[in-house]
């Protein structure tokens, strides 16, 4: 009975420790990619201001991890001025994983994707 016990606590703990690395490697990410968006209107002369970011926080919260990370990558890339043909599998990517139908980035549509919806 004990050692049904310690596996049954043992995996119980990795469980929650996995899922908390999860949640915060997501949040980190949620928060860099926000922090380089507000960077970059304010070099564009407009402002995201702290209640626009927090609803983008929540949009980006929808998403899971991976789609997060895709998302910044081609963020990232689109900032830095990398050719439209050198994005175009990556566009690709977040057409298929239907990005911008579980999140509502309008407010940033311009600035990413290069449309204002």
């Amino acid at each position: 009975m004990k050692k049904a016990v310690i596996t049954l606590f043992s995996i119980s703990l990795t469980a929650g420790t996995l899922y908390l690395a999860y949640c915060e490697g997501k949040l980190f990410l949620i928060k860099k990619l926000i922090a380089s968006w507000v960077d970059e209107t304010t070099k564009q002369n407009k402002d995201l201001t702290t209640e626009q970011a927090s609803q983008l926080r929540q949009e980006l919260d929808k998403l899971s991890l991976f789609e997060v990370r895709q998302l910044s990558v081609y963020s990232t890339k689109v900032l830095a001025g990398v050719p439209e043909s050198e994005l175009a599998t990556l566009t690709a990517k977040l057409n298929e994983k239907k990005i911008r139908e579980k999140a509502d980035l309008h407010l940033v549509d311009d600035l990413i994707f290069g449309t204002n919806i």
